[in-house]
């Protein structure tokens, strides 16, 4: 009897340390887990293993990322630190082969140790136990592929099934599955970097973690089409393991038509979940639509009876398909090809019986040949990426009964085909080779009709497509009307941009309730357009449209326009007054509109035009002014004509919204129209170069409160004497200001001028009057014609109050037609707010460096070559009849050396070094540009 309880005794021993032994096995992760540790410690932080709460954990991501890799690596990492263990193996796999019970006995036997009784059992009754005989246990439970939420259900139902401190890690293709299962902490897997790529790879082809001398070349192409996809890497390094650069090369080549087979199986488990709707999008996008917009074949597939939004929903969480950050579909290219490889399979040996084609090879064998077979074709896509001549048979599309795909780019056709699908929803052909679409031609389906740089004349045979979308036209020389449309009532786009023999559009365009876009670039002949009614147009582009007499009467409010742009129309003299109707307008620009002579006074009416340019617009003779303005303000600008009248309408709401202000090369006279701008206190920036003005009205220093920038540029009238400080009455207010006129003379009023590079000073110490800002000039003059130059200006500030002093540059372009050899005068006004740098405020007594250099092109060159003067003058808030010669401004000698004028202590030297660094950094790119004022 003792014999027999003491063997008992000895096999519980026995049984128990087993059990601890079970639980210590760790699992074989991977022959080569190269790139595991950031994986680990990203699933560290989610898992918190030590915490007492239940946690779910889902890795999820494209098949062959290394998800089951990853989840053996982490469950060897804290194995340890849990009561009891387990690691369910292909959960998808072996329930389609066993169902889920033999899983449930799988899961009780290794975190019980001992015999459950579940054999015959039932599913039901393995919830129960498991929930009976794990609920206070510390549980790690790994569950590997996991393809369906039922699976979830009944392995681990809840998080209260385990005990206190448990944690489950589930490994899925499905992103839904673990949502739909209220899993909220999810690990996306992401493809390797290339370094880890590269290190994989040649592990497995070379058995080192770097290539073989000579086989760099080969090995990153590898690298390049694996795109990070470990399972690619592995079993391609493995069967090139030993092969010479002839059979790398042949395997490479062969590996760009179709997948290795172990790759080709896996990768397959995915799209052989998937239904038909998903099937049949996943198949478009891997042959026809990656980097497509995925709301333009979200329209193409709902012709198409799809179901796009679920679909591709379903492809994005199965990682299959992704969304980039332009809203284009992408797919990973091996997935590409799997979906491609699929396609082949529907028929090895004869194109013309597969559901879409790609390949030119394919594709012109299917042409030439008439090889199409009625049920078979439904998408063809052919790019030859480069003009060639192509012998079609003219009957080739005939037995294409279901084609609904066609997109066809730099191919010469040596015929026209006799017919075209009538279940074509996407037609789009670069270089159409006939005059008009088939007569038998009627498809009801079509969305999207691009035919650019094709030879048609005529939109015959389109005119019953009730469901058209996007008709493209671009560069359709023949075409020469757009007939009635008035049937297609759901287009959204019109293209007909470099139809240069286009002469007529019809009204019925001008009436298309959903129209967004209407694009008549260069239609140079193009005289007149309808009356636009578009309550959806969001673009309309007419540059370059030269012959246009009239824009277009607006008949009812545009609300989404947002910016118009106007160029080259020279007939153009006035816009209408319906222009207000374009009420959500924030941006006009007007460019080279030789006649433009009046802006109606409607336009101050929009409510959201924050930016008006005109430019170039040489004959303007009238500038909008409210008439509830001054007296002596009413009336209309001047041009170099001299046109004066008066409008005395009333105005409401003068420019309300206006943020920037752009009148330039326009000839101007004068510019007292200003007086009368309602936005005075809300406008930023100011542009009035290129005119003949010689002052600004008041309103400028006193009104422009938010003014941040003028731009004086090329204004001539201010070569006067004192003209370019006397352009404000009050000073120079509180804007940056910049002025670049001909002439290379700084004014009188620059007290403190040198001819050398650089000029070191004293802010003036107050007296009774409060510094307001600093002028800096440069009048040079080159001793040779320049084509183009740089002028860049370094500002250094020191004031003992900080380790290292502020820096700033500034820099601005001249053209060869300003400077001449008579030269040019740039100014800079920086007021009191512009020198407050980093929070430092700029106090009297500050030093201060300037310099500046001239660069052409790329290397600077020596400023020996001109003869230039670089001036600085001070504006102060009071004027108190000060001299320059006042004492409160330190005035220095120069140096023995005449290089540069200094100040009577260490921080003249320190700023000389400081403007060296900082013209170093601003070659690097650093400089705040002025060229757009």
């Amino acid at each position: 009897m003792a014999c027999r309880h003491e063997s008992h005794f000895i096999q519980r021993i026995v049984e128990e340390i087993s059990s601890i032994l079970m639980k210590h096995t760790f699992l074989d992760v991977a022959k080569n887990p190269v790139g595991l540790d950031s994986h680990i410690r990203a699933m560290s932080k989610l898992l918190s293993v030590g915490n007492d709460d239940v946690r779910m954990v889902g890795i999820h991501g494209i098949g062959g990322i290394g998800k089951t890799t990853i989840a053996k690596a982490v469950y060897n990492s804290f194995a340890l630190e849990f009561q009891s263990c387990c690691f369910l193996a292909e959960v998808r796999e072996t329930t389609n082969l066993s169902g889920l019970v033999p899983l449930q006995e799988t899961l009780l036997s290794e975190t019980l140790g001992k015999n459950t009784n579940l054999k015959g059992g039932s599913v039901d009754r393995g919830i129960t136990v498991i929930k009976e005989r794990l609920c206070h246990k510390k549980v790690l439970l790994v569950l590997d592929d996991v393809n369906e939420v039922e699976q979830l259900e009944k392995l681990a139902g809840d998080k209260n099934w385990f005990g206190p401190g448990s944690r489950i890690i589930i490994t899925t293709r499905d992103q839904h599955v673990l949502e739909t299962h209220g899993v909220e902490r999810r690990y996306k897997v992401q493809e390797l970097s290339d370094a880890d790529a590269l290190q994989l790879l040649s592990l497995n082809a070379f058995h080192k973690s770097y290539p073989e001398e000579g086989y760099e070349e080969l090995i990153n192409s590898v690298v390049q089409y694996a795109k990070g996809l470990p399972l690619v890497l592995v079993v391609l390094g493995s069967f090139l393991c030993g092969r010479s650069k002839p059979q790398w090369e042949s395997k490479i080549r062969k590996m760009q038509r179709s997948l290795d087979k172990d790759i080709y199986e896996i990768l397959k488990i995915s799209f052989d979940a998937l239904d038909d709707n998903e099937k049949a999008i996943f198949l478009d996008i891997a042959c026809f639509f990656k980097g497509e917009e995925r709301d333009f074949v979200t329209k193409i597939w709902e012709a198409s009876d799809f179901d796009p939004v679920i679909g591709i929903q379903v492809l994005i969480e199965r990682s299959l398909v992704n969304v980039d950050q332009h809203e284009r579909l992408q797919m990973h290219d091996v997935i590409q090809l799997m979906g491609r490889n699929i396609v082949h399979q529907e028929s090895p040996d004869e194109p013309g019986k597969r559901s879409r084609l790609w390949s030119h090879e394919d594709i012109l064998h299917v042409l030439k040949e008439n090889t199409g077979t009625y049920n078979a074709i439904q998408a063809i896509k052919l790019d030859l990426f480069g003009q060639k001549d192509i012998l079609l048979n003219p009957s080739a599309f005939t037995r294409m009964k279901r084609l609904r795909l066609l997109r066809i780019r730099h191919a010469r056709f040596s015929e026209s085909p006799k017919s075209l699908s009538n279940e074509l929803i996407l037609l789009d052909w670069d270089g159409y080779p006939s005059p008009s679409l088939p007569s038998n031609f009627h498809p009801q389906k079509l969305v999207t009709l691009n035919m650019h740089h094709s030879k048609l004349k005529q939109f015959e045979g389109i005119k019953v497509c009730e469901n058209l979308r996007e008709i493209k036209f671009s560069y359709c020389v023949y075409l020469t009307c757009i007939p009635d449309v008035s049937i297609m009532a759901n287009l959204e786009s019109l293209n007909v941009k470099g139809c240069r023999n286009l002469v007529e559009v019809h009204q019925s365009v001008g009436f298309l309730n959903k129209l967004s876009l209407l694009n008549v670039q260069y239609c140079c002949k193009l005289r007149r357009l309808p009356d636009l009614k578009l309550p959806r147009l969001q673009i309309l582009e007419l540059t370059g449209c030269i012959s246009l007499e009239k824009f277009p009467n607006i008949v009812g409010e545009i609300p989404r326009l947002r910016e118009l742009w106007l160029n080259d129309s020279p007939n153009i003299q006035e816009l209408p007054l319906s222009v207000e109707y374009l009420i959500g307008l924030q941006r006009i620009s007007i460019f080279s509109f030789k006649n433009l002579r009046d802006l109606p006074r409607s336009i101050s009416k929009l409510p959201r035009l924050r930016e008006l340019v005109l430019r170039h617009c040489r004959n303007l003779g009238r500038f909008p002014k409210s008439s509830s303005s001054s007296s002596t303000n009413l009336g209309w600008l001047a041009s170099s004509k001299g046109n004066k009248t008066q409008d005395k309408s009333h105005s409401v709401g003068w420019f309300p919204a206006l943020r920037k202000l752009k009148i330039m090369y326009c000839n101007l006279e004068e510019v007292d129209f200003l007086n009368s701008l309602h936005c005075l206190s809300t406008l930023e920036e100011l542009y009035l170069s290129g005119n003949n003005f010689v002052s600004l009205p008041a309103s400028c220093n006193t009104g422009f409160t938010h003014l941040r920038s003028l731009a004086l540029w090329h204004c001539n009238g201010l070569q006067q004497k004192n003209a370019s400080i006397d352009v404000f009455p009050n000073g120079f207010g509180k804007m940056i200001t910049t002025i670049k006129i001909r002439g290379g003379e700084l004014p009188e009023w620059f007290r403190h001028q040198t001819r050398e590079i650089e000029m070191c000073f004293r802010v003036p110490p107050p007296k009774n009057a409060k510094l307001a800002g600093l002028v800096i000039g440069l009048a040079f003059k080159p001793h040779f014609e320049l084509s183009f130059c740089n002028l860049r200006v370094s500002i250094i500030i020191s004031n003992g109050r900080q380790s290292t002093p502020i820096a700033k540059s500034y820099e601005v372009p001249f053209h060869g037609h300003e400077l001449g050899l008579d030269g040019a005068l740039w100014l800079l006004y920086l007021p009191r707010g512009a020198l407050e740098w980093r929070d430092e405020i700029t106090n009297e007594g500050d030093h201060f460096g300037v310099s500046y250099q001239i660069h052409l092109r790329t290397p600077f060159v020596k400023c020996d070559k001109y003869n230039n003067r670089l001036g600085v003058h001070f504006e102060f808030e009071q004027n108190d009849n000060m001299d320059d010669d006042d004492p409160r401004v330190i005035r220095h000698d120069p140096s023995p050396n005449n290089k540069i004028a200094i100040l009577e202590n260490d921080n003249c030297c320190q700023l000389q070094q400081q403007l060296a660094e900082q013209h170093e950094r601003a070659k690097r790119g650093q400089s705040k540009f002025l060229s757009d004022l």
